[in-house]
């Protein structure tokens, strides 16, 4: 095992490998992932313009938070008190606002162990629209053994506060990233999903219908040109979905069925967003400096239902003061035959 680090506009990228097939760079900006490596290919879109990846508003790779989703118009009430958020996608509040997580450039460690690399990120928030100064801990857990990433959240505020925590990867398997990911197939352990409004803030839990239905394996394109993705704003795969089973930690498995490469998804949250690239940037991206078409990644992010605090029986994700935020996500990725 080894890592190594270097800055780049005063930003730390900390490449771990265990010098066989599995690589991870991270990044101190956004505690965020910078590129995921199998076989030496790459399996996540990052834009190739540095500047591009510290600002831009896909949230590539990036931590998510104080919280992830669309907040309706930007407000949520706390203990009787209204909050008012900023209005970055009007006319709600997306992904904490103009000056997120996903903006600020975290100190960190890192620490060695047999098998693994803890790259350990931390950051105080002083309080700014929602109440409470936190202290945030982000730790990356690089297990070589089975080629995975262990993202776990940890944040303790000095007042009740929002908290909503994701991670932003957009993943393509297919390692040239020049095919888009609707071939790939893609299995949910969820059995609901929220249903969307026109501005795609989360409004009601419904069983999942046929086109939200991927409680067995089937190619993303299955349904996604179904008119009642279509004609509305979505236009695709936006959706969160909530697990069958809330004690099962295995939320998610996509695959790439031409490469045989696939990702098992893990975690402690209640739900998962899933979000198919319907608009895609127009930045630039690695490994070959291409414009990326849409639906070339998908988006798995594990999270609370984005906009609960605002919809009646969700979970509210409110952090009570001085208790600790408490959740993971894992990403593991599994080679089904070697690539030359």
């Amino acid at each position: 095992m080894s890592y190594t680090i270097i800055k780049k506009e005063n930003i730390s990228l900390i490449t771990l490998s265990n010098n066989t097939n599995f690589e991870v760079t991270l990044a101190s900006i956004g505690a965020s992932i910078y590129d995921i490596k199998l076989n030496n290919k790459s399996l996540v879109l990052t834009p190739s313009d540095f500047k591009e990846f510290i600002t831009n508003t896909g949230y590539n790779g990036k931590t998510v938070g104080r919280y992830s989703g669309r907040i309706s118009h930007g407000e949520c009430k706390i203990n009787d008190t209204t909050y008012l958020l900023d209005l970055n996608d009007y006319p709600n509040s997306l992904h904490g606002g103009f000056d997120g997580l996903s903006y600020q450039n975290f100190d960190y460690e890192v620490v060695e162990k047999e098998n693994k690399i803890l790259v350990i990120f931390r950051l105080f928030e002083k309080e700014n629209k929602l109440p409470g100064d936190v202290k945030y801990k982000i730790t990356y857990t690089i297990n070589f053994k089975d080629n995975s990433i262990k993202i776990h959240y940890d944040a303790i505020s000095t007042k009740d506060t929002l908290m909503n925590l994701t991670n932003h990867t957009y993943f393509n398997l297919s390692y040239d990233h020049q095919t888009s990911v609707m071939d790939h197939s893609l299995k949910l352990y969820c059995n609901k999903y929220t249903k969307l409004d026109n501005t795609l803030i989360t409004t009601d839990v419904l069983p999942v219908n046929k086109v939200m239905d991927f409680t067995k394996a089937h190619k993303v394109k299955k349904y996604i040109n179904d008119e009642s993705l279509q004609n509305h704003k979505a236009n695709g795969y936006d959706h969160c979905f909530i697990k069958t089973n809330k004690n099962k930690s295995k939320i998610a498995t996509f695959k790439d069925n031409k490469t045989k490469v696939s990702l098992d998804v893990y975690t402690s949250y209640p739900t998962i967003v899933v979000y198919a690239c319907n608009y895609p940037s127009s930045a630039l991206f690695l490994p070959n400096n291409d414009h990326i078409a849409k639906h070339y990644s998908l988006c798995l992010e594990c999270q609370y239902i984005p906009n609960g605090i605002n919809m009646e029986n969700e979970d509210s994700a409110i952090l009570k003061k001085n208790t600790h935020f408490n959740e993971y996500i894992k990403f593991r990725f599994k080679d089904g035959k070697m690539v030359k």
